[in-house]
């Protein structure tokens, strides 16, 4: 009985050996399941908070609006030249001082000081700078007045973004023919 013994010993061990193969197969599956589901919920959180970075920017974009719009209740400013001056825009213009210009033209982008009513001087700005944009004859014109007005409503870069996509697709043919003409006469 002694060889008989010896010839089934290594198909017991094989068969051991499958079995706990077979488990580790199991474990792995097991963890990789974990995994994908973490993975899933890691992507759903960061999804989640990318969704609250947006709306929380859309409502400070609100909220500064609403403040530069004067529809928040006034407060006293204690620094009035640093709420009436428009870095990004001075020297737009006919190249004369902003306080030669007449009062509410177009070449006028920064409004003069009003008497503690930031919300009209900031209509006054926005209206100003509209009218600009509406007046302006070429595309390149267009695209210069998008930033300003975007900075004066303070929108938010994915709006900026959809803002000069707008005037691009706007333009159309006619935009690609006034590029070419400006270019031509810019030469």
């Amino acid at each position: 009985g002694g060889p008989r013994h010896n010839d089934n010993t290594p198909l017991f061990f094989a068969i051991e050996k499958q079995n706990e193969l077979n488990t580790a197969r199991e474990e792995i599956n097991r963890l990789a399941s974990m995994l994908g589901d973490a993975e899933s919920e890691k992507q759903e959180a960061f999804d989640a908070m990318e969704e609250m970075r947006q709306k929380m920017e859309e409502a400070n974009a609100r909220l500064l609006r609403y403040e530069k719009l004067g529809m928040k209740a006034a407060r006293p400013q204690h620094n009035n030249s640093a709420s009436s001056s428009y870095g990004p825009f001075r020297g737009i213009g006919s190249g004369s001082s902003y306080s030669s210009a007449p009062r509410g033209s177009v070449a006028d982008f920064r409004p003069q000081a009003s008497s503690g009513h930031d919300s009209v001087v900031n209509l006054e700005y926005l209206k100003n700078v509209m009218l600009s944009y509406l007046k302006a004859r070429t595309l390149a014109e267009r695209r210069k007045l998008v930033p300003v007005i975007g900075t004066v409503l303070c929108l938010t870069p994915e709006e900026q973004a959809q803002a000069v996509d707008s005037v691009e697709q706007s333009a159309g043919l006619g935009g690609v023919a006034s590029s070419f003409w400006e270019n031509l006469e810019s030469k």
